[in-house]
């Protein structure tokens, strides 16, 4: 029964997390209102969480093949770690927002290297080290043997930690800049939302995988297999609520989007509405003289 249950939320969950991941990614890609660094960091942390959430769905139980099952595993692995990387980043430039008041757009080349290319490194040195760490019996993830595990709990661990003091040292930042005497109310607000978000992201992200270090056990509970489960299916909601339906400039974009559709239909009711008096009032117009030239 549980058993059977926890496959039901699964599906059910992360169903809801792909669809408003991908609906994160066309907002982000599409709307060129709100173009940037800080929307090109989300762009490819929901791209990883999206690739990463579709594996899961897919392929965590498919432990029939075993060189199926290792790509699994080490897809996961590069994903989930990628999304942590784009978190940090996240992080840092908050940072150099709010702490070094340094607000400038950061090169894709430089933001893939660390997004992509660290995570990337840190898989393939961990399957050269010991490839057979790569998918279990029981799922297609890393191995408890060997400590082979640490080789994604390590850097996110670290991710977690590093951005917990980012965090802090801005919010400290952020509460000096509102109680100096001429504060930039405009911008110190849009730079507490980002930072609001930005911790509320680690914290789903981060709690996901304290239980996540459960979930895998093989002395693992239920208990928190479902809250394992039950966060993994509210990343995707809680990314496309946080940096879509609650920004104004999105939001407007929605609307924009919605009218555009709406406007043919009421564009071709106009013109069928305009079009008929036009057309009865000319030939009411020619009707008497048709009638006069019987006369005559």
């Amino acid at each position: 029964s549980d058993t059977f249950e926890l496959r039901l939320l699964t599906w059910l969950g992360l169903s809801v997390s792909v669809v408003c991941l991908l609906l994160c990614i066309l907002t982000f890609w599409l709307c060129r209102s709100i173009q940037g660094t800080r929307t090109t960091i989300h762009l490819h942390l929901c791209v990883c969480l999206f690739i990463a959430d579709l594996v899961f769905l897919t392929g965590i139980s498919h432990t029939q093949s075993k060189g199926g099952c290792r790509v699994v595993a080490g897809l996961l692995h590069l994903f989930f770690l990628g999304s942590f990387s784009w978190m940090l980043l996240e992080g840092v430039q908050l940072y150099l927002m709010v702490v070094l008041v340094f607000n400038t757009t950061c090169k894709p080349l430089y933001l893939y290297a660390v997004g992509y290319g660290l995570p990337l490194v840190v898989v393939i040195i961990s399957a050269i080290t010991y490839p057979d760490g790569y998918g279990t019996t029981q799922h297609c993830w890393l191995s408890l043997e060997r400590g082979f595990i640490w080789s994604f709990f390590g850097p996110v661990c670290t991710i977690i930690i590093l951005n917990a003091f980012i965090f802090i040292i801005t919010v400290w930042r952020l509460a000096q800049k509102f109680s100096s005497l001429n504060p930039d109310l405009s911008n110190l607000n849009k730079i507490k939302v980002f930072t609001v978000t930005a911790v509320a992201q680690l914290c789903v992200l981060g709690t996901m995988w304290i239980f996540g270090v459960f979930q895998f056990q093989e002395e693992g509970t239920v208990v928190m297999t479902y809250l394992f489960t039950i966060l993994n299916s509210l990343q995707g909601a809680l990314l496309f609520i946080m940096h879509c339906l609650l920004n104004k400039t999105v939001r407007e974009e929605y609307g924009k989007l919605l009218s555009c559709i709406c406007t043919p239909q009421k564009k071709r009711y106009s013109e069928f509405s305009t079009t008929n008096p036009s057309s009865s009032q000319s030939q009411g117009s020619r009707d008497p003289q048709n009638t006069g030239g019987l006369q005559i």
